[in-house]
């Protein structure tokens, strides 16, 4: 079986830290990408996704405020990828912000749903079964 990919994009490196930490309680196989710049995790995406021929499938947990670009322009670039790109990639929004996104996030139909940080075992318990089920 694959090792299922998660991939953060948060400019906070102890959140991203703590997101690393709680992925690997909940699947210590799990391989887990970090960025704390917006503009990295996209070449990666990039590099990475579309170069290859297998698919990755990736959860991926999206900062919205981020000093460099936000999470709004993060799905901007993203959006603009190949649909087997994109079809690759279940994402979520984990933020501090108590901010309600959920009508901005009708613009984007690949969010999956928002967390709050910290990330929690019981959120990607909640992930996993949405993905088994969809």
């Amino acid at each position: 079986m694959k090792k299922q990919r998660y991939m953060l994009v948060d400019d906070d490196d102890t959140n991203n830290m703590i997101c690393k930490y709680t992925i690997k309680r909940f699947d210590r196989d799990a391989e887990v990408k970090m960025f704390t710049m917006p503009e990295d995790g996209l070449a990666s995406i990039k590099g990475e996704y579309i170069i290859g021929h297998e698919t990755l499938p990736t959860v991926l947990f999206l900062d919205i405020n981020m000093p460099s670009m936000t999470g709004w322009g993060f799905l901007e670039v993203f959006m603009q990828f190949d649909e087997c790109v994109k079809n690759q990639f279940t994402i979520y929004i984990l933020s501090s912000s108590i901010e309600d996104f959920t009508e901005k996030a009708k613009i984007y139909p690949f969010i999956q749903g928002f967390l709050s940080k910290p990330l929690k075992v019981t959120n990607l318990e909640r992930v996993r079964k949405q993905m088994v089920e969809s």
